[in-house]
């Protein structure tokens, strides 16, 4: 029975524990969101970050370039600029300059500063009145990019047209010594399996990173492509032989080859065999052959895969 008493006593002091602790901490909960609540007044560094800046204009980096600005507000509003380093803007572009850097002064700067807070934070005091930012001139070039895919179309289904990026070049801006030793940049990889509609997806780019002092037009392309379900067709097309001498008679046979293709089913319709030329030079033949190789000269738009049905034509010259 004792035993009981002593398990039954026990329970009700630990619940009696419990219950202090949680009122502890409500109290220091609530003893913070008092403090939070009040208006306090700190100075705190924020880190310049440039923007609007001129092409030509290449911002070198100074380890002065930030602002010590005092703020009064509530403590909640303080708090953010201690959870994360602190930023703020600059645009350089409206700054004015010399031959060597720009200035930002505290006179013609103040209210832009002031505008980037809430209206409930009050700026007291900003430190330096003047800030430098030294520049050298940026030299800009436009850099072609290389597109690394894997598109795998569902059987009987392809592009209409060569697939397309855009844009087709970045513009990179920054040091010439940098910049002259890039010829092209590189996509991520994009790769696509079983595609039987049009293409169109965003792709990242491989910047340097590493050499942060160039900036760049783009970060990503967008590759297009028109896809459409293609069949194969087949017309007779007549060979035509060129460059025969004018002291030459000349017989040749087939006179019409098979020309097999692969098409859209929208496209079909359009082809015919006027719409490919099949041609051979009589200056190509080589001596001791009694045949020419014939070529297609001329392929219509929306077609590809295509192939003659004979690789040779026999000639006979006449006597």
């Amino acid at each position: 029975m004792s035993k009981n008493k002593h398990k039954t006593a026990h329970f009700f002091n630990s619940r009696k524990v419990n219950v202090f602790a949680l009122f502890v901490l409500l109290s220091l909960l609530f003893s913070i969101l008092t403090k939070l609540s009040k208006d306090y007044t700190q100075t705190i560094r924020f880190e310049i970050e440039p923007k609007q800046i001129p092409e030509d204009k290449l911002i070198l980096k100074d380890s002065l370039h930030y602002l010590d600005i005092t703020l009064t507000t509530y403590g909640f509003k303080h708090v953010r600029y201690f959870l994360a380093k602190p930023k703020i803007i600059i645009q350089i572009g409206n700054l004015d300059k010399d031959d060597k850097q720009f200035f930002w002064t505290r006179e013609k700067g103040l209210s832009h500063i002031i505008s980037q807070f809430d209206p409930n934070v009050i700026v007291d005091a900003i430190n330096p009145d003047t800030i430098r930012f030294k520049y050298d001139q940026s030299y800009v070039k436009m850099i072609p990019i290389k597109l690394d895919s894997d598109i795998q179309f569902e059987t009987g289904y392809s592009n209409i047209d060569q697939i397309t990026i855009e844009p087709d070049s970045v513009k990179a801006i920054g040091p010439k010594s940098l910049i002259d030793s890039i010829s092209s940049i590189d996509t991520n990889t994009l790769k696509i399996e079983n595609v039987k509609n049009d293409i169109s997806e965003k792709v990242d780019l491989k910047l340097a990173t590493a050499q942060n002092q160039i900036r760049y037009s783009h970060k990503s392309i967008i590759v297009n492509g028109k896809v459409d379900k293609f069949t194969e067709g087949s017309v007779e097309v007549p060979v035509l032989v060129k460059n025969i001498p004018k002291d030459i008679k000349l017989n040749y046979y087939p006179k019409v080859v098979s020309v097999v293709y692969y098409t859209s089913l929208s496209n079909f319709k359009n082809i015919t065999n006027s719409s490919f030329i099949v041609s051979c030079d009589y200056n190509n033949i080589v001596d001791g052959n009694s045949f020419l190789v014939p070529q297609i000269l001329d392929i219509p738009e929306g077609v590809k895969g295509v192939k003659l049905g004979t690789n040779k034509i026999e000639i006979i010259i006449v006597q």
